[in-house]
């Protein structure tokens, strides 16, 4: 993996763990439905402005790839968003990305059914702790109760390693703008039919930081973010990716404790060091033999 792309990864790991701590913010003013609409769609349209602005193809030439696109879309984000927010509903915001963030194992084991990628002796490491430091981390939520929301979390993690292997395995020829525009889409409508099915009851009350965390949520959370995933999936591994987003869980339950004032205990001390070694492994280059 070159300097670039692990840079991108830590980018992309401190951009997702602040995007839990916004959109539970945001939610605070906003329904689950309504988030998501106003952020995968506010998204897409961002990324279609500037997809014009710079003559940046949106089309894509086999229809057979749009719907694919369209599913993967679905899957990886649609799904993703919904699930996590239902967990940020039903427990904190530093345990859900704990939960969620799962996902890698998920990606790693698809991509190695699926894409037929090797689990190397590497990644059998980085896998091993990773899932030792997040076991530590949510075992916690089966003595308090938290449970429902770390089903929501696990529900998010696997829809979006789903939507994040099949992406790998389709491989549409499109630039990222594209790619990422129109797998917006198709999670801005997953999310409308759920605002259609069960719209706002409670009147409506914005706040300054529910107004933040919209803005956030949509524009650096998704927007800019997705773009750079999409970018890597093109350049590297699904499961040298999903490996490398470990470090998500480490920087969300940080910020959650700097941001929401939920102190990491010792246990969660423990997770952490591990799940930070995990991620090191993927990120760290193999020394070149001579």
């Amino acid at each position: 993996m070159k300097a670039a792309d692990r840079g991108a990864l830590v980018l992309v790991a401190l951009l997702w763990c602040v995007n839990f701590v916004a959109a539970k913010a945001a939610l605070a003013s906003f329904t689950l439905w309504e988030l998501r609409v106003i952020t995968f769609g506010g998204a897409a349209v961002v990324l279609v402005a500037i997809a014009l602005c710079t003559r940046t193809r949106l089309r894509i030439g086999d229809p057979r790839d749009l719907v694919r696109l369209l599913i993967a879309g679905a899957f990886g984000i649609g799904g993703f968003g919904v699930f996590s927010a239902l967990a940020l509903l039903n427990t904190t915001a530093g345990r859900a990305t704990i939960c969620v963030y799962t996902m890698p194992i998920w990606v790693v084991l698809l991509a190695r059914f699926v894409l037929r990628e090797p689990i190397t002796a590497r990644r059998s490491a980085s896998l091993a702790l990773g899932a030792a430091g997040l076991v530590i981390l949510a075992w916690p939520l089966l003595g308090t109760g938290d449970w429902l929301g770390a089903l929501y979390a696990l529900a998010a993690a696997v829809s979006w390693a789903i939507g994040t292997v099949y992406l790998k395995r389709i491989d549409v020829d499109a630039p990222p703008i594209a790619t990422t525009a129109w797998q917006l889409v198709a999670a801005a409508a997953v999310s409308l039919v759920g605002l259609v099915l069960d719209p706002r009851t409670a009147p409506f009350l914005l706040t300054g930081s529910a107004a933040a965390g919209l803005a956030y949520n949509a524009l650096l959370g998704t927007v800019i973010a997705y773009l750079i995933w999409f970018g890597l999936l093109q350049r590297i591994s699904a499961g040298a990716a999903g490996l490398g987003s470990l470090l998500v869980p480490l920087f969300g339950v940080l910020a959650s404790a700097v941001l929401l004032g939920e102190i990491p205990t010792a246990p969660d001390l423990v997770g952490l060091g591990l799940i930070l070694v995990a991620a090191a492994i993927p990120l760290i280059a193999p020394a070149k033999r001579s």
